[in-house]
């Protein structure tokens, strides 16, 4: 449930100025105690808060912040790269990810005659597959024919016209 900019910053201001407990402030702005919680944690150290913000998620990251985020934890060792990635709000495996994708992008890349390749071939083999489709038709029926032919030749007698 999305609550009002306003609203939140009038809870917070009475949160840091009342003596009430969180629980009873929490209860009169009508908002869940996790809720309220959740926004203090939210709240910067120098006393402004954070609500038009939002934490950013790993996906939002854009391809730039990603290669950075790689190229500072790579000499890293494996706690250190979970410390830092504690403190962005990302996992370790989110860096493993973009990793793959990076690698992912240099190999295509590098290989587009390849791919050129590839699709010459495809659309040769089809042109083949469709030709050889063809000649069996063909095959079938001059089969077809000749079965016929001896099959006439049985019931009516071979022609006399020499």
């Amino acid at each position: 449930m999305g609550y009002p900019i306003e609203m939140k910053e009038a809870v917070l201001k009475k949160v840091l100025t009342s003596r009430k407990p969180l629980h009873e402030i929490a209860r009169e702005a009508g908002i869940g105690r996790s809720t309220l919680t959740y926004w203090l944690k939210n709240q910067k150290n120098d006393g402004k808060t954070n609500l038009t913000e939002k934490e950013k998620r790993p996906q939002d990251w854009v391809a730039e912040e990603r290669l950075n985020a790689l190229m500072e934890t790579g000499g890293m060792s494996e706690g250190e790269r979970v410390s830092w990635c504690r403190k962005r709000g990302i996992f370790a495996h989110h860096l493993e990810r973009w990793k793959k994708d990076v690698l992912s992008l240099l190999t295509s890349n590098r290989a587009p005659s390849k791919s050129k390749e590839a699709i010459r071939l495809k659309k040769e083999n089809a042109a083949l597959k469709k030709e050889l489709n063809r000649k069996d038709k063909a095959l079938a029926e001059t089969a077809a024919l000749l079965v016929l032919k001896k099959k006439a030749d049985y019931i009516w007698g071979e022609r006399k016209d020499a």
